[in-house]
């Protein structure tokens, strides 16, 4: 392979998924599948971000020194 190899870019590959979904909901396709279509991505955004809020906001994790063991006394 030469060097004149061009690769896309992200923001070339985001654009043609939102042509792609564009296309493919504004088409003849009957409106139940439109919808199904609309409600998979939508509840894909908001899985995405509510997982995204709950590792952000989730408690850094602590070292071991703080959990306690249970040790039995030894007289």
């Amino acid at each position: 392979m030469g060097g004149e190899l061009v690769l896309a870019s992200k923001w070339d590959a985001a654009f043609d998924v939102m042509r792609f979904l564009y296309v493919g909901f504004f088409s003849d396709l009957p409106a139940w599948v439109r919808y199904t279509v609309l409600a998979l991505f939508g509840s894909t955004v908001v899985y995405g971000v509510v997982s995204w809020l709950r590792n952000r906001s989730a408690p850094a994790a602590e070292d071991e020194s703080t959990v306690q063991e249970d040790e039995t006394r030894v007289r």
